[in-house]
């Protein structure tokens, strides 16, 4: 009884590992690499300016990064108890699909494979091993050890590789100086992989397929896209072009019956308003002209990046659902930056600053502007939009130039008597 207690003891305070794992998802490449919490990760996708960089010992993030992209980089692993790196590649060509696992090849097999890639290398006190290891489980790794203890600057390096859903999964340690490379970290991560989804050759033919069909429907789409907003700013074009020829028209026609004295121009305007400006007034406009009275080519366009970023997205297309996303934040900033700038324009062509007091008499026929920079006559054909905001009226004559009339200070009239004299 007392050596059944001891033993129930022992097993109840005997120390228990506090070590907890952390898996990393690497989907798109079908594995996973479990490791411990504490080991340090960077990818491709890692900010350069990340702290983990930092804590790797990396000091220039931005070339690391680029040394990333051109080695086909899946993730970087540093171990902080020990100060180990290990960098694992995933590289897909034609003879690794040819090949498209190790799993079912001898060992000679894979030498020979390996050994028809290699290139012979000849640089005095530079030599290359090859082995086959099967301490991994289920999938055998060639073990290249490069050995450059010889050469002006020592050091050794050690990458164990396979061969699974036809991509070459390599992992790297590198020991600078002299001496072997420790291995301890390197195994570590190796055995922490496994492959998430394990793809037959046909499977395989299949994925590549489909994703072809989906590059080549997202290709069209895209044309698609373009094609419609080209045919849609011409249709545009030519609908501004012949309506700025209708009020040219028009407005020649009315000069030549003020010539002709068809029109009495010493009659009494119909509606007399007199309004203050000041900048508040404009930068109320400018937040109108940003995003309350979009032109139709905007609206479009913007309607169409994000249908083009939904699809993609819905395609599993990420990265271009992301290129759109930021096609869409640039062209609303462009739009919000043109809409400032005309209301910058205003500000200085009416001379805002000085805080005017136009007056707008409107006749029966026509607008006459007074009291402000820009004085001038105008046929109501010449009012291209007329809009309400915040109460706040604004006359548009084109996109580039505007009016903007506080409704406060209408005297006999309502926004309503002046939109149906304009518009009648």
């Amino acid at each position: 009884m007392g050596v059944v207690v001891l033993l129930l003891l022992g097993i109840l305070f005997s120390p228990v590992s506090n070590i907890s794992a952390a898996v990393h998802e690497f989907s798109f490449h079908n594995i996973s690499i479990t490791t411990e919490d504490d080991v340090l990760i960077m990818t491709q996708d890692t900010g350069k300016y990340d702290e983990v960089w930092g804590k790797a010992g990396v000091e220039n993030s931005a070339d690391t990064l680029k040394t990333f992209n051109q080695m086909g980089v899946i993730a970087s692993f540093f171990e902080p108890s020990s100060g180990l790196t290990v960098n694992v590649i995933g590289n897909r060509a034609d003879s690794t699909v040819e090949v498209f696992s190790f799993k079912d090849l001898s060992d000679d097999d894979i030498l020979a494979y390996m050994k028809s890639q290699m290139n012979e290398n000849t640089t005095e006190g530079l030599s290359t091993s090859l082995s086959v290891s099967r301490e991994f489980g289920e999938y055998p790794f060639i073990k290249i050890v490069i050995d450059a203890q010889g050469t002006a600057n020592p050091c050794t390096e050690v990458i164990y590789g396979t061969i699974v859903n036809g991509e070459m999964l390599q992992f790297d340690a590198f020991r600078q100086g002299t001496g072997d490379v420790d291995e301890s970290f390197l195994k570590k991560i190796i055995n922490g992989l496994t492959v998430t989804k394990v793809l037959t050759r046909e499977e395989y033919k299949e994925e590549v397929h489909k994703a072809r069909i989906r590059l080549i429907v997202i290709l069209a789409v895209f044309v698609a896209i373009i094609a419609a907003i080209i045919i849609l700013v011409k249709k545009l074009g030519k609908r501004k072009d012949a309506k700025a020829q209708r009020i040219s028209d028009a407005v020649t026609e009315f000069r030549k019956k003020i010539a002709a004295g068809e029109i009495d121009t010493s009659q009494a305007p119909v509606y007399t308003v007199t309004t203050k400006y000041n900048e508040e007034l404009f930068d109320r406009l400018g937040m109108y002209l940003a995003w309350l009275k979009p032109s139709a080519g905007f609206m479009s366009g913007v309607l169409i990046l994000i249908l083009l970023a939904v699809f993609m997205a819905a395609q599993g297309s990420y990265v271009y659902t992301v290129v759109m996303l930021g096609f869409l934040i640039t062209v609303l900033y462009m739009h919000y930056s043109a809409a400032d700038k005309t209301k910058d324009a205003l500000i200085k062509r009416y001379s805002v600053k000085s805080a005017p007091a136009p007056t707008f008499n409107f006749y029966k026929d026509y607008l006459k502007v007074s009291g402000i920079t820009g004085n001038g006559e105008y046929i109501y054909e010449q009012i291209t939009e007329l809009h309400e905001w915040q109460g706040v009226i604004y006359l548009f004559l084109g996109d580039a130039q505007v009016y903007p009339i506080r409704k406060e200070d209408l005297s006999g009239c309502t926004y309503s008597d002046i939109k149906k004299l304009v518009r009648k």
